[in-house]
């Protein structure tokens, strides 16, 4: 009996000719091997699957219990009502200037959560790989979860500076924008919730470190017109943001102005590094002339801070 048996087993795709003529067992294998790969991958789409549909009714208790009278709310809440991540921003601008802005500092629109995306942030979570415009999970507020979310990726999925918005139901400001209130906070590791036992990301516990980074971030744009801070909590507070993970702050809320200049609505759709490098070296040559004065004075100040030290902010936890 020859060492060499010519392949006669069906086989669901062509193999190529250098591979014909493999023996039976090894063939064998492979087509065991490759069944199973499939069958594990269906497995787990079906229970991603599932997993969104049980989050999607255990969401109801957050969205209910994020109704609150609180006119500027100091947490978000989780699907289960238990208080989340600090709100520690506040934005006064449309929706189009607001994401132009991140745009300009090098912020891209979070996607949405689907099965794809879903499926995605979990390979590239263990392969520790790069996705720009990952999903963030959902938090509620004003009975809905965050309208609007952006990040700055870091070296992988696994770690990312990030702020979710939400438009605060209240009357507009005297210009006729809106106010947006955010939770800016930075994801350093995926670990296993204690709670629901599933992936997620842990946040950095220095909150503050994150909303001034925001601020500074966003001030070296040239949209920043104003800053101010409010008491918010009022005194420096510890808390769990209800996943596992403790957060720590002077409890102050960074209050901003954007410039209040046309921006087009493709603005807010800014997703991956080329739509953001168009927006920065493209769009804003041609919007900066139109900044107010005290916005790119204000820029021009936080660049040159940063040149000239390298303490400066830049990067929380770099």
């Amino acid at each position: 009996m020859g060492a060499n048996v010519s392949f006669a087993l069906p086989f669901p795709i062509d193999l190529p000719d250098h591979i014909g003529g493999f023996a039976a067992p090894l063939v064998i294998a492979f087509d065991i091997g490759l069944a199973l790969l499939v069958a594990l991958l269906l497995l787990f789409i079906q229970r991603t699957v599932r997993v969104g549909q049980h989050l999607h009714s255990a969401s109801r208790e957050g969205r209910k219990l994020s109704q609150t009278p609180e006119p500027t709310p100091l947490t978000s809440f989780r699907r289960n009502g238990v208080p989340g991540d600090p709100l520690n921003v506040r934005v006064v601008a449309t929706e189009a200037q607001l994401g132009a802005a991140f745009a300009s500092a090098g912020w891209y629109r979070a996607d949405e959560i689907t099965l794809i995306t879903a499926l995605r942030i979990s390979i590239d979570s263990l392969l520790a790989r790069k996705y720009g415009t990952a999903p963030v999970s959902n938090l509620y507020l004003f009975g809905r979860r965050q309208d609007i979310a952006f990040e700055q990726p870091g070296s992988s999925v696994r770690e990312r500076d990030h702020v979710r918005f939400w438009k605060a139901p209240l009357p507009k400001s005297k210009n006729q924008r809106p106010l947006w209130i955010g939770g800016a906070t930075k994801d350093i590791r995926v670990a296993l919730s204690p709670r629901t036992h599933m992936p997620t990301h842990l946040i950095a516990p220095d909150v503050d470190t994150e909303r001034d980074f925001l601020v500074e971030d966003l001030s070296a744009t040239g949209w920043v017109v104003g800053v101010s801070h409010e008491r918010g909590f009022g005194h420096a507070i510890q808390r769990d943001n209800g996943d596992g993970g403790r957060y720590y702050s002077d409890g102050t809320v960074a209050v901003l102005s954007l410039a209040n200049v046309y921006a087009a609505p493709i603005a807010a759709q800014v997703r991956g590094s080329l739509a953001a490098r168009f927006v920065k070296l493209v769009l804003g040559p041609l919007l900066r002339p139109r900044l107010p004065a005290e916005g790119r004075e204000r820029a021009d100040r936080v660049q040159a801070e940063r040149a000239a030290s390298s303490s400066r902010l830049k990067k929380p936890g770099g």
